[in-house]
């Protein structure tokens, strides 16, 4: 039996939320503050846990298996189901502790929250176009809370999906669908291979077997909303003696910075999936760039610093949940040593160069690497394309090809022996 049979708390497909304010009732309030008193136990046999085990948090079941006794012996009078969530919530709230502070630590549960499995409700839609969630808080004894669904996506989501758990507040009500057929979106007509850069994006497409015009994106303002608030940061770091002072002035710099940049990729990925409709976005997997480059001596502290901050995930993320159509993600190696049209191995004579001595050219290096991701990427679904042997090749090769800033910019891309050989 596979794992997400054994445990259900592992969810399929994508998720969609949708937040619902309302009224509780006496009986809900005094639920959710007893579950916040579990939370807090929870969370102490889970430190403890973490403690004797080298600061490792502690998975939700191996910490249900020590809090169960516990709570159904002081919360007999709920269902016993309630312990999941609140497993998962402590494990939650001690990972995102450990994170932030960088060490391991007991946080805090102050707010009246807590998440409902589907097996502890039902939800009902009426014929007066209002919906009713039966809850679940003790066995036999239910709790009813009715709402009229005024969210725009909300005949969509229920349609297309199903609720998998629900979230309970003292003032809100948050149901979590679960979009999409096995959690598998259908491939596009159209693909397209990105590669991103420090400073561009570029991208290669294809559709109805033919290469298309490569393009470049660039993120110049964001590097610049970078640039900018990593002066302020060295500022305040030089000019603020006070310790605290400037420890709370330095983390609401990085928050505007992290607000900043998230709103403009927002627009950028919004602006690129709308142009591209019924489109498969290919990427490379870059999990673990950063640790890799920390572990790297030879690299300089200017790359290292340039990839930390490079929000590269975020815009990966961004479009493939904006994205109708599945997101494919290839393997990263060689993206900048291997000749898609010929299978060569590539050169570098300088950092924006790739150099192919079997074409005879020197081919703009981002924009190879696009093609390469998306012949990869071709690949994965089936469909192998040999780029030499298309005919769309010829009519966009020129646009791959290194542009020369010389007073020889008419014989760009060409190398020196390829031009003596005419």
């Amino acid at each position: 039996m596979a794992y997400s049979e054994r445990h259900r708390w592992k969810s399929k497909g994508e998720k969609r939320t949708i937040k619902v304010p309302y009224r509780p009732s006496e009986r809900t309030l005094r639920y959710l503050i007893d579950m916040r008193e579990a939370l807090m136990m929870a969370l102490a046999y889970g430190y403890v846990l973490a403690k004797n085990n080298d600061n490792k948090v502690p998975s939700p079941i191996a910490l249900r298996g020590k809090v169960k006794s516990w709570f159904d012996s002081a919360y007999g009078v709920y269902a016993k189901h309630h312990v999941n969530p609140v497993c998962r919530a402590a494990v939650a709230l001690l990972r995102a502790h450990k994170k932030r502070n960088k060490r391991l630590g007991l946080p805090h549960a102050r707010k009246l929250a807590m998440r409902i499995d589907s097996e502890l409700f039902r939800l009902t839609e009426g014929t007066d176009g209002t919906v009713s969630i039966r809850v679940t808080l003790e066995p036999f004894n239910y709790e009813y809370i009715t709402f009229t669904p005024r969210h725009k996506k909300w005949g969509e989501y229920s349609s297309a999906g199903k609720v998998s758990e629900i979230l309970l507040t003292d003032s809100k009500l948050c149901l979590t669908f679960i979009v999409g057929i096995d959690g598998r979106k259908p491939l596009g007509e159209r693909f397209v291979g990105s590669d991103l850069n420090f400073e561009t994006i570029d991208s290669s497409a294809f559709s109805d077997g033919r290469l298309e015009s490569p393009w470049t994106e660039p993120l110049k303002k964001i590097v610049q909303v970078q640039n900018d608030f990593s002066r302020r940061r060295r500022r305040l770091q030089l000019h603020i003696r006070n310790p605290q002072k400037r420890y709370r002035k330095l983390t609401e710099t990085r928050g505007r910075q992290r607000s900043r940049i998230k709103d403009k990729l927002h627009r950028l990925s919004t602006k690129i999936v709308s142009a591209n409709a019924d489109t498969t976005f290919i990427f490379e997997n870059l999990r673990g760039i950063r640790n890799g480059a920390e572990r790297c001596e030879t690299r300089s502290k200017k790359l290292r610093t340039y990839l930390n901050r490079w929000p590269y995930r975020m815009f990966q993320s961004m479009m493939q949940y904006k994205s109708r159509c599945r997101t494919l993600y290839v393997s990263p190696r060689g993206t900048s040593s291997e000749c898609p049209v010929c299978g060569g191995v590539l050169e570098h004579p300088a950092w924006a160069i790739s150099r192919c001595k079997n074409c005879g050219v020197d081919y703009d290096r981002d924009g190879l690497a696009s093609l390469v991701i998306l012949h990869r990427g071709l690949r994965l679904c089936g469909q192998p394309f040999a780029v030499s042997a298309g005919a769309s090749w010829q009519s966009v090769r020129n646009e791959y090809l290194y542009a020369s800033r010389g007073p020889e910019a008419g014989r760009a891309g060409w190398t020196r022996d390829c031009q003596r050989s005419e």
